[in-house]
């Protein structure tokens, strides 16, 4: 779909107010000015002026009232099925991540993203488990976020 500026800009600005509000309950750190709220905070206030920047573009270029229409995009032959595989494959990680751990899941899912893509599988499969491999080093490791380690790779951790 393809919106007019001042309607996108809108909901930026009401998801802007959203995780503002969902921020203030996060703790602080003991003794800092700053806490797991920060990072949540600045996004909200960048959306903020990012959406009420989109509104003033859509009121200056009034070329109509906000409405939608499908993109260019969605004319393409297989894009709609993979736009929902996508978003499946989202739901199958928050289904799976616990029960099967990071690592399996994210291979899979990686694996079934690049297939659908066309991408050879011979290519595919080495380059999901490299990914899978550099992010849960980047995040596990490096960023202390704790991924789900269940499963039988929890080992890497």
């Amino acid at each position: 779909m393809k919106f007019n500026d001042s309607a996108l800009g809108l909901i930026l600005i009401l998801a802007a107010i959203a995780i503002r509000w969902s921020a203030e309950g996060f703790s602080r750190l003991p003794n800092q000015s700053y806490g797991s709220e920060t990072m949540p905070i600045a996004l909200s206030a960048l959306a903020l002026g990012l959406g009420a920047y989109m509104v003033g573009q859509g009121v200056v270029a009034r070329d109509g009232l906000p409405r939608a229409r499908p993109a260019d995009w969605v004319r393409l032959p297989g894009a709609v099925p993979r736009v929902a595989l996508a978003l499946g494959l989202v739901v199958g990680y928050i289904a799976l991540a616990g029960r099967l751990g990071f690592v399996p899941v994210s291979v899979a899912i990686l694996l079934a993203l690049m297939l659908a893509t066309r991408v050879r599988w011979w290519v595919a499969l080495p380059v999901a488990a490299l990914a899978t491999l550099v992010i849960q080093q980047a995040f596990g490791r490096l960023l202390l976020v704790p991924l789900p380690r269940s499963g039988a790779l929890g080992f890497l951790w």
